[in-house]
């Protein structure tokens, strides 16, 4: 752009030139060579004209045309300086517009996606709208139907209505009599009750428990490497069947104090002999005996409880302790009630 400036000014100055030397030949004077600029010095308009203006002084014509040349030259600059500035702005706005019209084509595309999917979507929609319609006629026809139930049990409850008066009339009849037999029943039990307890006492005065049993009679028992409760199979008395030969726990039949005593002899020379006593699972007796000969040798002992109805009693042999028994029943266990609490 600013070559193209300086081309346009030199070739206003050479036709400045050459219309001083026209107007020069017109008025018959002969213009010297010498007068036009020197092709080695620099073109500047403004010395151009300034060196014109001295050696023309005599012609103000001349100097006129010159100086509105020179204005011209101005004007043509400026708006040359204008274009240029007008072509940066149209150039940074032709930027923005292939900026926005890529932006625009990217939304269009963006654009064109989403219509895709809204066809797609719209596409499955209808094919739902049609499925529903379907399903719509189908409850129309349901309904219908359970319009037409509907009207009948409402014609079978109006019939219902006038039997379930009659029912409750006689709901109302029994409801009296069940008053009245609840009544009777709450007499009834509280005289069982007290027929009951007046049974319990009388059985209570007159309960009556005993027990005695020994061991076995197959001679050595144990020794076991764990506890195993004793079984006293050879019962002699079991008044009131407290006792239980099968699993060797005594039951409390009513509540009361009691005595118990057991005996256990020892008559081999494996290990030691022993017995623990337990009440409801708790051990309240253990007693050992150290056993180092064949002889016979007993240990004895006997303890006086409380016991509450259905408590529990047995006797356990220890780990690794021995007994023995045999037709004489040297191993025994007893017991009986001393009185009712």
């Amino acid at each position: 752009m600013r070559a193209g400036l300086s081309s346009l000014f030199f070739m206003l100055c050479l036709l400045g030139s050459w219309a001083l030397e026209v107007r020069a030949s017109e008025g018959g004077e002969t213009k010297p060579h010498n007068s036009l600029p020197n092709k080695k010095q620099p073109l500047d308009p403004y010395t151009t004209a300034d060196q014109s203006n001295c050696k023309t002084s005599n012609n103000p014509d001349i100097w006129e045309e010159m100086t509105v040349l020179r204005d011209m030259v101005m004007v043509q600059k400026m708006e040359l300086l204008n274009m240029e500035s007008r072509l940066r702005v149209t150039e940074i706005q032709a930027d923005e517009q292939k900026l926005d019209l890529s932006l625009t084509k990217t939304s269009l595309e963006e654009l064109k996606r989403n219509y895709t999917a809204m066809e797609e979507s719209l596409r499955t929609s209808e094919k739902q709208v049609e499925e529903l319609k379907k399903v719509n006629m189908e409850l129309r026809v349901d309904l219908k139907n359970q319009t037409a139930e509907l009207l009948s049990l409402e014609a079978r409850v109006a019939v219902g209505d006038s039997e379930l008066q009659l029912v409750m009339c006689k709901m109302d009849d029994l409801q009296a009599q069940n008053t009245a037999q609840e009544a009777e029943v709450t007499s009834l039990t509280g005289r069982m009750n007290t027929i009951e307890h007046r049974l319990d006492s009388l059985i209570n005065v007159s309960a009556k428990v005993a027990f005695y049993a020994a061991l076995t009679n197959s001679a050595g028992v144990g020794p076991y490497n764990t506890a195993t409760v004793l079984k006293f199979s050879k019962v002699f008395t079991n008044v009131g069947n407290s006792y239980s030969p099968r699993t060797g726990y005594f039951t409390a039949p009513v509540k009361g104090v009691y005595y118990f005593r057991f005996t256990i002899c020892g008559h081999t020379s494996d290990g030691s002999m022993g017995v623990q006593l337990f009440h409801n699972g708790k051990s309240i007796v253990f007693n050992l005996q150290s056993k180092y000969t064949s002889a016979f040798q007993y240990l004895s002992n006997a303890v006086i409880l409380e016991l509450n109805v259905g408590d529990e009693l047995h006797l356990v042999l220890p780990e690794q302790n021995a007994i023995y028994d045999n037709v004489n029943n040297h191993s025994t266990f007893s017991g009986f009630l001393l009185f009712n609490m």
